[in-house]
């Protein structure tokens, strides 16, 4: 579980209408963090919902839970939602599941916009900035062999640059 408290990104738009509660709509304008959350949630555990619900700090406030793609989340939900969660592609996709207003589970694939920030984005650049600024929250053994291979590349790139700049 995780709190999402922050102040909504005015820029991002879409969701509106009654029957979205309002901890969702401010949810989907944290974009960077809600996109880090399901990424993260992914690399560890694999194909996944990002549950959303009402928070215990406000009515814009929301707790986001995952449900794994296994046997017991394919059984509760309808076909056309576990569909969803096998095709979605989470370098650039999320998937989200609220109840509505009128109390219906909603799942739904939300694929980032041309010109934002895509998931494995927000994912790479923030795993890069807790290994710098943050090392003892990182568990290296998790971390996916393209992002160690990314590592291994720039410090290549660190090296030749200071060999060229020595010689």
């Amino acid at each position: 579980m995780k709190e999402l408290t922050g102040i909504p990104d005015e820029n991002i738009t879409g969701f509106e209408g009654d029957d979205v509660p309002a901890c969702v709509r401010n949810a989907l304008m944290q974009w960077d963090e809600l996109v880090f959350t399901a990424y993260d949630w992914y690399v560890t555990n694999g194909r996944l919902a990002l549950g959303i619900e009402p928070g215990e700090e406000g009515p814009l406030s929301a707790r986001l839970s995952g449900f794994l793609l296994d046997e017991h989340l394919r059984a509760y939900l309808p076909p056309d939602a576990v569909r969803l969660l096998e095709v979605y592609n989470p370098d650039w996709e999320i998937v989200i599941q609220f109840d509505d207003a009128r109390g219906q589970l909603r799942t739904q694939r939300l694929r980032t916009a041309p010109g934002a920030r895509h998931p494995k984005r927000v994912w790479f650049f923030e795993m890069m900035r807790r290994i710098q600024e943050e090392p003892e929250t990182v568990d290296l053994r998790a971390l996916p062999g393209w992002f160690i291979d990314s590592l291994d590349e720039l410090e290549k790139m660190r090296k030749d640059r200071e060999a060229g700049g020595q010689g």
